[in-house]
């Protein structure tokens, strides 16, 4: 009789079991490609925001060189806008994340931190949206100037972004724009 009792719990438990797998697995499938579709929405605003002349990025077109994706940025009549590509560059506390934009000549477009765990008051200063601007227009050539691009008491920081900044551009000045 206990042996009946135990079989008919574990009937039980398992039947609820699948029922419940099946009705995530069909939420799933119904939110599945609203999500992506607002991830690709998010992404695209973060794009146009580094590379303001774009208005759709081709990700099949993307060149990747030196672990970098360049992905182009088209404009409204379908040609290219410039370029847009996502960095990782090690500062003090960990990797600054950012995303880059540059016109087909090289020069910045548009400079976003997106992830950094650097010290507060000091280094974070990196995530100022002012501080960010000073990048737009300069290109490869341009050399870091610890007095005008550092901040008092955090040089490692800003450094580290133009560092990223060089790679990325120097990465595209000598392959993507050949």
């Amino acid at each position: 009789m206990k042996e009946n009792r135990f079989l008919h719990y574990g009937f039980v438990l398992t039947l609820i079991a699948v029922i419940s797998a099946g009705i995530l697995a069909v939420a799933n499938n119904a939110t599945s490609k609203v999500i992506k579709a607002n991830e690709i929405k998010a992404v695209n605003a973060a794009r146009v925001m580094v590379l303001p002349r774009a208005v759709s990025f081709d990700e099949k077109e993307t060149i990747e060189i030196n672990g970098l994706k360049y992905i182009p940025g088209k404009n409204k009549n379908g040609k290219l806008a410039g370029y847009v590509v996502t960095v990782s560059q090690p500062g003090y506390a960990a990797n600054i994340d950012f995303v880059l934009g540059f016109d087909r000549r090289g020069k910045i477009t548009g400079l976003n931190i997106i992830g950094s765990q650097e010290t507060p008051g000091l280094g974070s200063k990196i995530m100022d949206h002012e501080w960010q601007k000073k990048a737009i227009g300069r290109d490869a050539s341009y050399e870091f100037n610890k007095s005008t691009d550092a901040f008092a008491g955090a040089t490692i920081s800003p450094h580290a972004v133009y560092t990223g900044i060089n790679r990325a551009l120097t990465s595209f000045k000598n392959e993507v724009k050949k």
